[in-house]
């Protein structure tokens, strides 16, 4: 499932597009951070899962790329930055979003896990891929 830490930056993204808040706490550790975001927030395991049950309960995730991805190794944690999109509709009302992100990632229980996760939203995209 997790193998290397991209195929976990990978996991996270399709819990994201499969609406699965168990699967997001299993991708995680239990003292989880997590901050950014369209409201620039910080929460922690518990908070997230709250806020990706509301988001589930009311949008779905079509489309998602994880792009230019950098893993900086340090023993049994990774840190992982890249730019990430995703398309869908909230609501009933299609939208899209891009931006970078990082991800610190630990090696534990045989697996790697998240430790932290941020991301900045970046302006729509100007057709050009900027």
């Amino acid at each position: 499932m997790t193998g290397t830490p991209q195929d976990a930056v990978a996991a996270w993204w399709q819990a994201m597009r499969d609406r699965d808040p168990e699967a997001l706490a299993r991708l995680a550790v239990p003292e989880f951070l997590s901050s950014g975001g369209p409201s620039g927030r910080t929460v922690g395991l518990a908070g997230l899962l709250a806020e990706a049950a509301a988001f589930f309960a009311q949008a779905r995730i079509d489309t998602w790329s994880v792009d230019d991805l950098v893993v900086r190794p340090y023993g049994p944690t990774a840190v992982c930055s890249y730019r990430w999109s995703e398309s869908g509709s909230h609501l009933g009302v299609p939208f899209a979003m891009r931006g970078l992100a990082t991800d610190v990632l630990v090696h534990r229980d045989g697996r790697w896990r998240h430790v932290a996760h941020h991301v900045s939203a970046l302006p729509a995209d100007d057709g050009a891929g900027r």
